[in-house]
């Protein structure tokens, strides 16, 4: 049987866009196009063509006018505009539907209901069975015995089918009295007037009694009371509501039903166009069938000789690990290549052979790699170590672009037009489903990683030297990877007679707030649930929080709960019970689950992941443990040094950010008040506000790490407790004090502008994609990026910097002192008692000769028996 699917396109791309808008998600790919809209859109209509149909359709609206326009000037009238970053993905939705191989229409005069009308009506006739998408319920006076309209909710999880006998239960009525029932009630959404006053349960009593319009009008004068008069009042708005609502089942389509046919998709336009949109994941789920002879040729090698007689430098050589997280993930094998032979060597062959460990081990041999951190670790793990590597894919790739570092290996080739490599996904499934696939298929797919890490090297050196990347690739990438892998390696023992105390003094705090909340309203629920929250505050409890939310929704987020703090006692403990239970389930329990067998932690730290060029710590995060209340402080009890007469040393750059502004945009009042040690807060108080007290200096505070962040004057305001139009005037007054910075701020604009990026005082670059939006919000967003990505990646490079010195010192002069962590712009290290004395004054000598500046850089160094006690 033929079955045609008819998609409402406008429905869809609306919902699609809004769906992701309205929680912020705006997908950019890295050209900095807007991809939101067309990733939702993609998602919908690849879950609806999924079912089997011999036909299909997309129609659209026209930006011209309508008969509908012409006969009723108000016709959707007050509609705001389409907004710009939506109206520039338009072109994509038609590009992706073109090399799906399927027909979308649009028509000039006609909307997309009467185009998807008539050809619904054509098809029906035809005896096909129809299936309508949209979440339009004008639709819903197309059903009949062959045609079934499929509303959208949410996405494509939620659907309602409608057919006859479905509408039929659900109004009462007969689904050919759909556009009376629209032309009595109206549609606001259209601005189609209906009858003022009469809503849809009066409307379809009416017709339930009437069954038309045009009888119940002929009857109008029967029917008493208000509801009479407004028949009789408004008839003429009826009639044309009816006319606004019918749906065109005649309009004269330039094409025919057998043009919807089903066609091939164009599987190589589709690859590439996901490919420039950034959207890979729909490049996975391709179910494309393979009609390529794949001609790769590598070689296994078992026997321990061949594996000898290969072993040179130069070669590229990759490790393929089971899992992401490498301290825990066992390793599948390795693949070498120089450029024209490729091989595969199995985990057991490669370590067995001592020729293999060696070389490894050996750091005259140069090796090129991918993500040489994970290999390092993983290695460490296995009981070896690999040294001698000085090309790394992932690392190069992401400081010429930091958009297209991202997990697969496959997206960082197809960036630089390396297609020879497939997604590792398709190799090893995901989820549930991942697992090794036939040894010939994943041995050859680790064999092409080396060989496309050897063809890229080439061209990504050229690029990071036509970038001027080339020394902070080399000279600080490079070598922090090794000093991060020691790291994460040595990791950080955790005291679990501390962790076990806490545990179980927090879980008694949580069950007595527990106790508290439920005897403060009355009842029990579960506090966890924001739904049922809000029917405790809102209903049970009668609480008013209307004036402080955005939207429709009742919302029990900390702002508004803290506008409803003097309102009953529960809200502070439902405040409190927030704050512990996510102490307890993020950290207590988090952190105990991520113990290993040694007692430690041991941490990832993501090298190429942020925009700025800063470490981010993952499986846990210790970056991100709470320091603002005392019960976040303690967790940092936890942690202590690892071997007894050990102690726990941390080093703390003062004021880095500020300082690195001062020198970049060379500020003499800030430069000489850093050489001169004078407190930098104080000065700036005494500048701006012509005084120096303990508030003014808290201002000054806020407002010099604000303009770091180019504050606005509105935000200023709520962190100073002040009116806008007094933290402007601070801003103003700040910026004609230290007028470099207002320059520095302009130039560094204008050259993100023209060039597209910022850089750092040692050439990271990060793209501003934004400046370039149609968007003001964005724009905005994008200048205040601007200003403070050089600051914030160059303090991030300084600290960088000076962990490989430390790490190189400690190294040089065989010392037992060990990095651990790196948290923000500290450093902390486990010491032995008998080099305290010396480490309490290399590390800040270190420390403060990472850069050359105009200013000095001063780090404070504090010891202690624990984490806690580094204060």
């Amino acid at each position: 049987m033929s079955k045609l699917i008819l998609i409402d396109g406008n429905s869809l791309f609306f919902r699609a866009y809004y769906a992701t808008a309205f929680s912020g998600n705006m997908m950019q790919n890295k050209q900095g196009v807007y991809t939101n809209a067309l990733f939702g859109f993609i998602n919908m209509v690849d879950k609806i063509l999924t079912q089997d149909y011999t036909h299909v359709l997309v129609a659209f609206d026209t930006k011209e006018k309508t008969k509908r326009h012409l006969a009723f000037e108000n016709y959707k009238a007050g509609r705001p505009p389409m907004p710009a970053e939506m109206a520039e993905q338009i072109p994509l939705i038609h590009n992706y539907l073109k090399y799906l191989s399927i027909k979308d229409e649009a028509l000039a005069g006609y909307e997309a209901d009467d185009i998807i009308g008539t050809l619904s009506k054509q098809a029906s006739q035809k005896g096909f069975e129809v299936s309508i998408y949209s979440s339009d319920r004008d639709l819903l006076q197309l059903i009949d015995d062959n045609v079934t309209i499929h509303l959208l909710k949410k996405g494509v999880t939620d659907i309602e089918d409608m057919t006859p006998q479905t509408f039929k239960e659900k109004y009462g009525l007969n689904h050919l009295q759909m556009i009376d029932l629209k032309a009595l009630m109206g549609d606001t959404s259209d601005n189609i007037p209906g009858i003022p006053g009469v809503g849809e349960k009066t409307a379809v009593k009416l017709l339930q009694t009437y069954e038309t319009l045009e009888n119940l009008l002929a009857h109008k004068d029967d029917i008493k009371g208000k509801l009479g008069e407004k028949l009789v009042e408004h008839e003429g708005l009826a009639i044309i509501s009816k006319d606004l609502a019918t749906i065109d089942l005649n309009v004269p389509l330039d094409f025919k039903l057998e043009d919807t046919k089903r066609k091939d998709i164009n599987y190589d336009g589709l690859v590439s166009f996901y490919n420039d949109m950034d959207l890979h994941h729909f490049i996975k789920k391709l179910d494309k069938k393979e009609t390529k002879i794949d001609t790769f040729t590598y070689e296994v090698l078992e026997d321990h000789d061949k594996i000898a007689a290969l072993l040179k430098s130069d070669l590229a050589i990759h490790m393929e690990l089971e899992n992401h997280n490498y301290h825990t993930s066992d390793i599948i094998g390795f693949g070498l290549s120089d450029g024209k032979k490729h091989y595969f060597i199995g985990k057991e062959d490669a370590l067995a052979s001592i020729d293999f460990q060696l070389y490894l081990t050996d750091p005259a041999i140069k090796k090129f790699t991918y993500d040489l951190k994970a290999f390092r670790v993983a290695l460490k793990w296995q009981g070896y170590d690999l040294k001698g590597a000085n090309f790394d894919l992932l690392l190069a790739a992401y400081l010429i672009n930091q958009k297209i570092a991202k997990d697969d290996f496959k997206v960082i080739c197809m960036a630089f037009d390396y297609e020879d490599i497939e997604y590792d996904e398709l190799i090893y499934g995901k989820g549930a489903k991942k697992g090794l696939p036939e040894k010939a298929i994943y041995q050859a797919h680790i064999a092409k990683k080396a060989k496309a890490i050897f063809e890229l090297r080439q061209t990504l050196l050229a690029q990071l030297e036509a970038f001027e990347l080339t020394s902070l690739f080399s000279d600080v990438e490079m070598p922090l990877a090794y000093v991060l892998s020691d790291m994460e390696y040595t990791g950080v023992k955790v005291d679990q007679t501390e962790l076990q105390q806490q545990k179980q003094d927090l879980k008694q705090r949580i069950d007595r707030l527990e106790s508290q909340i439920y005897e403060s309203v009355g009842k029990q629920f579960n506090i966890s649930s924001p739904k049922q929250l809000a029917e405790i505050l809102f209903v049970d409890l009668g609480l008013d929080p209307s004036k402080k939310t955005k939207t429709k929704n009742l919302s029990t987020n900390v702002e508004v709960l803290n506008t409803l703090k003097d309102k009953h006692p529960v809200i502070e403990y439902i405040l409190d019970y927030r704050q512990l239970t996510k102490l307890y389930s993020t950290y207590i329990e988090g952190i105990e689950k991520s113990l290993f067998e040694d007692g430690k932690v041991h941490t990832i730290y993501a090298q190429a992941l942020t925009a700025t060029g800063r470490l981010s710590s993952l499986e846990p995060n210790l970056q991100n443990i709470p320091i603002r209340t005392e019960e976040g402080r303690q967790i940092r009890k936890f942690f202590i040094p690892s071997k007894k007469d050990t102690i726990m040393l941390a080093a703390d750059y003062s004021q880095i950010e500020l300082r690195v502004l001062a020198d970049m945009a060379n500020v003499k009042n800030l430069i000489h008040a850093f050489n001169q040690d004078l407190d930098i807060h104080t000065e700036t108080a005494k500048e701006v506000f012509g005084s120096q007290t303990k508030d003014d200096r808290r201002k000054a505070k806020a407002v010099n790490f604000g303009i770091i962040y180019g504050i606005g004057a509105w935000s200023l305001s709520e962190d100073i407790g002040v009116s806008p139009r007094e933290a402007q005037a601070f801003i103003d007054k700040y910026l004609s004090i230290y007028p470099e910075i207002k320059q520095y701020m302009d130039d560094t604009i204008e050259f993100a502008k023209q060039k597209g990026f910022v850089k750092t005082m040692f050439n990271r670059r990060r793209y501003i994609q934004e400046l370039s939006s149609p968007i003001f919000s964005v724009r905005e967003f994008g200048k205040r990026t601007a200003m403070n990505a050089p600051i914030q990646g160059s303090a991030a490079d300084i600290l960088k910097i000076a962990m490989i010195d430390l790490y190189n010192y400690i190294e040089q002069h065989k010392k037992q002192s060990r990095l651990i962590l790196q948290v923000h712009d500290e450093l902390i290290l486990e010491v032995p008692e008998k080099e305290k004395e010396e480490m309490m004054k290399v590390v800040p000598d270190i420390m403060s000769k990472a850069a050359k500046l105009k200013v000095k850089l001063v780090s404070s160094c504090d010891i202690g028996d624990n984490w806690y006690d580094l204060k």
